[in-house]
């Protein structure tokens, strides 16, 4: 039998700290509900991995770093290798990314609290290890869950063309639908449960903190269960996935959208709850591979292209929340911002950088994989079809960062996710990931 135990902390920034996700500063103003970094560990014969996942918009260099440092000092090497840290993704979470980071006492108390809240749960989490059985399954329906790249009709691909928009054609792909489900019993009761879901985390905008979704669906689950059950939800390669649907002229962006997925989610997986396949007993091993990630290489014409909008393009600045759709809508402050990123780009981007792919691995039934940063999701269903396990559930944002991971056969396309920048992948990294995590598994 595998013993278990999961802990949580409140990680929730002060007052005036920046949110992440967006192009423009948005200090906060107060929460709508708090973060949690939450700690699930697993221990079979004394080998221990785990799952230990912050409510971020992703996990920068930076706190990896001191995650590790952090982590090898409180329990020695190797523990932290045996971990995929995670974030779910919220855009109302902090920004720990940029000078804030060394000049802003606020932001620099938020990320120190956030490292000491890790290792506070990943101790207690230890320290509740008990036994238990795991149940695992999947369903096949996520309607809340939209492939927000979209060929149009004059050929071009645009990533979120605005609802109702008579020019669209058609998605430019499928994806996997797919929600992923591990229960955790203990005492001959739910004791916890990981929801691995294809989805942005972006569905509040403003300047109020939130754990988005994913915090909705927790509470929902608690609410419907009647008891605080620990629920992590694992964010699967969701880089060309948002919820908007375009078809409908709706306001998808406030509080109310997300309790509205959140609570949709957790009736879903809750509906699951009681068909899942008992996780035979055995082996916990964990896999690392190390993986070279390319940069992206601009050509002469589209360094040209670049500096001739800044040459040409007034700088009008934006109003209020700077987003994606500002792209395909040509506002000038994007065109602009998009350009200069293309330069820097150019001038500032080294050839390569190292990440790396995590799996831990149940017996022959189950594997968790990492992947790192914004991969789409074509990635996520080359690795689960090459995959040797029943169930594998796809961590994004974990382990080490990266930008958008395209398909290799969209960044001819354009759209918003392809656009150049600073060390931004290039079309030969979706393989090597997909090569790597199943070389991992």
């Amino acid at each position: 039998m595998y013993r278990i135990g999961f802990a949580q902390e409140i990680i929730t920034p002060p007052a005036g700290v920046g949110l992440a996700g967006y192009m423009n500063k948005r200090p906060n103003v107060g929460m709508y509900d708090d973060l949690y970094v939450k700690a699930l560990i697993f221990d079979s014969d004394g080998s221990r991995c785990g799952l230990l996942t912050f409510d971020l918009c992703s996990v920068c260099e930076a706190l990896f770093k001191e995650l590790k440092r952090r982590i090898t000092e409180k329990f020695g090497a190797g523990f932290h290798d045996r971990l995929i840290i995670c974030a779910t993704h919220t855009h109302t979470g902090p920004e720990f990314r940029g000078d804030g980071l060394e000049n802003d006492e606020r932001v620099r108390y938020a990320f120190e609290e956030t490292a000491a809240a890790a290792v506070r749960a990943l101790e207690r989490a230890v320290m509740n290890l008990l036994p238990g059985e795991i149940e695992v399954g999947t369903v096949y329906n996520n309607p809340f869950g939209f492939v927000r790249r979209y060929w149009m009709k004059s050929g071009a691909i645009v990533t979120n063309p605005g609802w109702c928009n008579p020019e669209i054609d058609r998605p430019e792909s499928d994806f996997d639908r797919t929600i992923g489900i591990l229960k955790v019993i203990q005492n001959g009761r739910p004791a916890a449960l990981v929801c691995n879901i294809v989805n942005h985390g972006d569905t509040i905008g403003g300047d109020l903190v939130s754990a988005d979704w994913y915090g909705c669906l927790a509470r929902a689950v608690q609410h419907e269960l009647k008891c605080g059950l620990p629920v992590i939800v694992i964010d699967d390669a969701s880089g060309d996935v948002n919820h908007f649907d375009f078809h409908q002229k709706i306001g998808q962006t406030s509080i109310k959208e997300a309790n509205r997925i959140g609570r949709g989610y957790a009736a879903i997986v809750l509906d699951a709850l009681d068909k899942l396949e008992k996780l035979p007993d055995g082996e916990i091993t964990v896999g690392e591979t190390a993986v070279t990630i390319p940069h992206r290489k601009l050509t002469p014409e589209e360094v040209a292209e670049a500096e001739h909008i800044l040459q040409t393009v007034p700088d009008i600045p934006k109003e209020g929340d700077f987003e994606s759709q500002d792209l395909a809508n040509k506002v000038p402050a994007a065109l602009r911002y998009f350009a200069q990123r293309a330069l820097d780009c150019h001038t500032k981007s080294v050839d390569s950088h190292e990440g790396r792919i995590t799996a831990l691995k149940f017996g022959k039934t189950l594997a968790i994989v990492s992947l790192p940063g914004e991969p789409f999701n074509g990635i996520s269903r080359a690795i689960k079809a090459q995959s040797p396990f029943r169930y594998t559930f796809v961590a994004s944002l974990a382990q080490s960062v990266s930008g958008y991971v395209p398909m290799k056969e969209c960044f001819p396309r354009g759209g918003y996710e392809v656009m150049p920048a600073v060390d931004s992948p290039s079309p030969e990294a979706a393989q090597a990931l997909i090569d790597a995590a199943v070389k991992t598994l």
